[in-house]
């Protein structure tokens, strides 16, 4: 135990890339400020990706609101149009895509260490929730570095990646029909950053308890239907409030 609690959070970064289930185990054993290290990763991986890619996220945000105004009466448009400028600002985009940023993250870590507590509480495991809490964010490090991964695609081609993930097979080229497209959303979210997350999932349940393989795995692919299901809440609530 001593040895876990003198491991740098540093070393632990590094290990859980060829060790991640022993990695995961000692954080779980010694989770005091373990935290902190995939925050800030978190957290700089947000501001990396914002302050690169905003200007074109105003722009994409800009021509949407033009399309919706092409569709109202002229009247309402003009009534909409200071209020839509304002919503599009540099400033806004910037400031509400970091609070949602932020947000998202933090309700991730919860709602996935509630569904793998739960699901181990049910399939009989002898575990705590702070145990999974504490491993939370060390799952969702796949992630912080997809964030540096888009943010040196923009930088590098100057443009947003509008198709992330498998949804290039679905994508039919228009924003609005994708943005409410269920089998975009769902495909959006595939890729070798929510594989990677999986790997870690297993490696977790493996590393925190004593199941045998047979059963982190389906315990692993019953998070992961979990987790994409509720991914796709935003995209049924959007499908409900826009017409189409």
């Amino acid at each position: 135990m001593m040895a876990d609690r003198g491991t740098s959070s540093l070393a632990l970064l590094v290990s859980i890339i060829d060790q991640p289930a022993e990695t995961l185990r000692q954080v779980a054993a010694s989770p005091r400020r373990r935290w902190i290290a995939p925050l800030l990763l978190s957290l700089a991986s947000i501001g990396v990706f914002l302050g690169l890619a905003a200007p074109y996220m105003q722009k994409m945000a800009e021509q949407a609101a033009r399309l919706q105004l092409s569709t109202m009466p002229a009247e309402q448009a003009a009534a909409a149009e200071q209020q839509i400028a304002r919503f599009t600002s540099l400033p806004m985009i910037v400031g509400s895509g970091a609070v949602t940023s932020v947000i998202g993250v933090l309700l991730s870590w919860v709602i996935a260490a509630a569904l793998l507590y739960f699901s181990c509480l049910i399939a009989g495991e002898d575990i705590t929730f702070e145990q999974m809490i504490a491993i939370a964010p060390w799952l969702w490090l796949p992630f912080a570095l997809q964030g540096f991964v888009q943010a040196a695609w923009v930088a590098a081609t100057g443009q947003m990646i509008t198709a992330p993930g498998l949804s290039a097979l679905v994508a039919s080229g228009d924003q609005m029909q994708d943005a409410r497209s269920l089998s975009f959303a769902l495909l959006s979210r595939i890729d070798l950053f929510a594989a990677w997350h999986v790997i870690l999932v297993y490696a977790g349940l493996r590393g925190l308890t004593r199941m045998r393989a047979p059963k982190a795995i389906t315990l692993t692919t019953i998070y992961a239907i979990l987790s994409l299901a509720i991914r796709l809440i935003p995209t049924l609530i959007g499908r409900a409030f826009t017409p189409g």
